[in-house]
């Protein structure tokens, strides 16, 4: 069910995989107004469907920003920017590429998701570069006396960056807090491959909690409760996996060793036995375990390369 979560801010359920309160996208109104995420390509209906039914003409739609261009944030983008021909596309720089030829992008997914790409996020849409803009850090997107601004995130992925909304208090954050879905147990970490990096990823959280939000929105699943406490709760955690994957990685360098011993030491079941397999198909640890094993070894490289 679609819901508004502060004013003029509404959390629209893309429902992936045919899962509800797992994946959302972001509508905040004003006179020019802005779409934040578009989910992956098969929900791109419901999508489409959902900002119709807010009475969102053909040429209303201003912005559509991605906080990355992963597909279950940024897949619907081509079907969205075919909708709405007016509105510029905002991603990180890094990004703009990706989003004018994705061919590289979807080939990349496919090699972590397998037979599941299809089925759960299908692919991407080229969208026009004259409707691409690489989003500053900081920079501020007036939508008509509401303003957003666009705050660089890295460590989830080189490219992430968070919206703020200067009239709430809203801060979306993508992925760079984590998912925590509800039934789907305590907040967990999201650090895929191959761009995870630690310092990066507290860095951001800190950046986070200098803008003082009002609230913390996770694209997985919405308003992730008291800001402060959760940017804590996510920096301490995120720290927890880490020093087990370290550990892990000492022992026996490997993505299996690691995801073993996340499994054995940082686990927690779901609230829900039923949304279990709703959050690892998500943000599994095998996922997590290469995200962190990627990390490690890049880490390892620059060390041994600045030895005498």
């Amino acid at each position: 069910m679609d819901r508004l979560i502060a004013p003029g801010i509404w959390q629209i359920d893309t429902e992936l995989g045919g899962w509800t309160e797992l994946n959302s996208v972001f509508l905040i109104e004003g006179e020019r107004p802005c779409l934040v995420e578009t989910g992956p390509q098969r929900d791109a209906g419901r999508v489409l469907a959902a900002l119709a039914a807010r009475g969102l003409d053909t040429k209303d739609l201003a912005y559509v920003v991605l906080t990355h261009i992963h597909l279950d944030h940024g897949g619907a983008v081509g079907e969205v920017a075919l909708r709405y021909p007016g509105a510029r596309v905002i991603c990180h720089p890094r990004g703009l590429r990706h989003l004018a030829d994705p061919t590289r992008l979807v080939a990349a997914a496919g090699q972590v998701y397998g037979d599941r790409l299809d089925s759960l996020y299908g692919g991407m849409t080229s969208v026009d570069r004259d409707s691409l803009v690489g989003a500053e850090d900081m920079q501020v997107l007036d939508l008509g006396g509401r303003k957003l601004t666009l705050v660089h995130s890295p460590g989830h992925a080189k490219h992430h960056i968070a919206i703020f909304d200067d009239s709430t208090g809203v801060l979306l954050v993508g992925d760079a807090v984590g998912v925590k879905v509800p039934g789907g147990g305590p907040l967990r970490p999201a650090m895929p491959p191959d761009d995870f990096d630690l310092d990066l990823a507290i860095g951001s959280l800190h950046k986070f909690a200098d803008l003082k939000p009002a609230q913390v929105v996770l694209t997985h699943f919405g308003p992730a409760g008291e800001p402060q406490e959760v940017l804590h709760e996510a920096e301490a955690t995120m720290r927890r996996w880490c020093a087990v994957a370290e550990t892990a990685f000492a022992e026996d360098p490997t993505v299996d060793h690691i995801e073993r011993a996340l499994l054995e030491r940082v686990f927690e079941p779901a609230d829900e036995p039923s949304r279990q397999p709703v959050v690892d198909t998500l943000n599994g640890f095998t996922s997590n375990a290469a995200g962190m094993h990627g990390w490690l070894s890049r880490r390892a490289a620059a060390e041994a390369g600045g030895r005498p």
